[in-house]
C-alpha cells in the first residue's frame, strides 16, 4: 500500500508539473497595435514628395539634352537660335521680384513641378492648386510670400494651351502618365491620379504647352473605363 501511495502522488505531481509546463509553452498572443493615422499620413506625403523630385529631376535632365543638342547644332549664322537658348538657360527677363505692402513678391515660370522664379530659385507649387488651376509648364506665377512665411500663388500669364486626347499609364516605377494617340509620353499630377482614383487604361483629356515646352500634362477630363 505504501509503495503504491508513493507511486500514485508522484503521477499527480508529474500531471500538475506537465500542466504548468504546457501553460508556459503556450505562447502569448499581443494584441495588434494601432497605427496612428498621421504617421501614415506623413509616410504618404514623403513617397509623393520624392516622386515628384524624381520626375522633376527627369524633366530638367530632358531640358538640358534638348539644349546640349541646339547647342551641338548652332549654326552661327542664324543668331536667333542661341538666344532661344539664353531664354532656356538665363531665365525670363520680363519676370521681376519686388515688395508689395511689405511682402515680398516673385514673379516665375511653372515647370511642372516647381515655379522657377526671376531669382532663378525653385519654388515648390502646392499639388491641389496645379492640379484645381489646371497650371502647364510655361505658365507665369507671382507668389506671395507673407510675413508668417505663407505661399500664395496666382495664375497671371498663362502659356498657350493645346489640348489632346490620351490613355492612362503607368510606369515601371509606379507614375502615371498620359500616352497620346502619337504616342507622346506626359507627366500627370500624381496626387491628383490617386486622390480620385483612376486607374491605367482610362481615357484622358490633357492640356499641354501649345509650343509643347516640358513634358507635364494638366488634366481636363478623365473618362473612366
Amino acid at each position: 500500500m505504501y509503495e503504491n501511495f508513493i507511486y500514485t502522488n508522484t503521477k499527480t505531481k508529474m500531471t500538475e508539473s506537465s500542466k504548468s509546463a504546457s501553460k508556459a509553452a503556450k505562447p502569448t498572443l499581443k494584441k495588434a497595435e494601432a497605427i496612428d493615422p498621421e504617421v501614415m499620413k506623413k509616410h504618404q506625403q514623403m513617397v509623393n514628395f520624392l516622386r515628384n523630385e524624381i520626375s522633376s529631376i527627369e524633366v530638367e535632365l530632358k531640358k538640358m539634352k534638348v539644349i546640349l543638342d541646339q547647342l551641338v547644332n548652332f549654326d552661327p549664322k542664324d543668331i536667333k537660335s542661341l538666344s532661344s537658348v539664353d531664354d532656356d538657360t538665363m531665365g525670363n527677363p520680363e519676370l521681376n521680384t519686388y515688395s508689395e505692402e511689405w511682402v515680398e513678391v516673385i514673379e516665375g515660370l511653372f515647370d511642372g513641378y516647381f515655379m522657377i522664379g526671376a531669382d532663378q530659385k525653385k519654388y515648390p507649387v502646392p499639388m491641389n492648386y496645379s492640379s484645381k488651376t489646371k497650371l502647364i509648364p510655361g505658365d507665369t506665377l507671382k507668389l506671395k510670400v507673407m510675413p508668417d512665411g505663407k505661399f500664395i500663388y496666382k495664375l497671371i500669364k498663362p502659356a498657350d494651351r493645346k489640348h489632346l486626347r490620351a490613355i492612362l499609364s503607368r510606369t515601371d516605377d509606379n507614375k502615371f502618365t498620359a500616352v497620346t494617340d502619337e504616342g507622346t509620353v506626359y507627366f500627370l499630377n500624381q496626387a491628383a491620379v490617386t486622390f480620385f482614383k483612376w486607374t491605367p487604361g482610362d481615357e484622358l483629356y490633357i492640356i499641354i504647352n501649345e509650343k509643347d515646352k516640358g513634358s507635364f500634362a494638366a488634366i481636363e477630363a478623365i473618362i473612366k473605363k
